[in-house]
Order: C-alpha cells, then sequence, then structure tokens
C-alpha cells in the first residue's frame, strides 16, 4: 500500500512540475479582468479592452502561423503587434489610468527582458 502511494505521490510532483516549468499564456479575458482591476476601469472600458485584446490574440496566432520558421519577423511583427494593442487600449483611458498603464507596460518589458536572458 506504501509503494502505492509513494508511485502516486511521485507521478504527482513530476506532473506538476512539468506543468510549473511551461509559461501559461493568459486569455483575452483573463488579461481584461486584469486591467480592469489594475486601472479600475469601467464596464464599458472594459468591454473595449476585451475587444481589442482579442483582436491582437488572433493577430498574434496568425503571425505565430505565418513566421513561425522566421524569428525575427516574427518578433518585429509581434512586436509591432504589441504596440498597436497598446496605443488601442491607451486611447480609451484616462490619464491617471494612462499613468498606471505606462507602469504595467514597464513591468511587462522587465518581465520580456528576464524570459530572454534565461534563453540565452
Amino acid at each position: 500500500m506504501k509503494q502505492r502511494h509513494m508511485c502516486t505521490l511521485m507521478l504527482f510532483v513530476i506532473g506538476a512540475s512539468a506543468l510549473l516549468a511551461q509559461p501559461m499564456r493568459m486569455t483575452a479575458d483573463e488579461r481584461a479582468v486584469i486591467l480592469k482591476e489594475r486601472l479600475t476601469l469601467t464596464d464599458d472600458q472594459t468591454k473595449k479592452v476585451t475587444a481589442i485584446l482579442k483582436e491582437s490574440e488572433k493577430k498574434r496566432d496568425a503571425i505565430r502561423d505565418e513566421f513561425s520558421g522566421d524569428r525575427e519577423t516574427m518578433r518585429e511583427k509581434m512586436m509591432s503587434l504589441m504596440n498597436d494593442t497598446d496605443k488601442k487600449i491607451d486611447a480609451l483611458l484616462t490619464n491617471e489610468q494612462k499613468k498606471k498603464y505606462e507602469e504595467l507596460k514597464k513591468e511587462r518589458r522587465q518581465q520580456m527582458g528576464g524570459r530572454r536572458q534565461r534563453r540565452d
């Protein structure tokens, strides 16, 4: 019986570590919820931000499919898409929300830089 429990525990640990090793992408809806909380968006702003993020998500997937073999072009297209998405969201925000959004973008850039360093 003890061996059975140990095997189950080992399988759980291996499975959990595999899940934790792979970063999970947030959906557009999840990202919108975070922005709503962090920027104190109104319901109307949240709906518009969600639509922008869903559109961006579709375009991101298309870029990934089209340029999967060309990492440099894919990176350029992704950065352009990210900038366009940020501009669309920024246009919906009040001055106070724009300040908070700038802080969030700085955090995002730092996180992206950290991921790049880990890959190298």
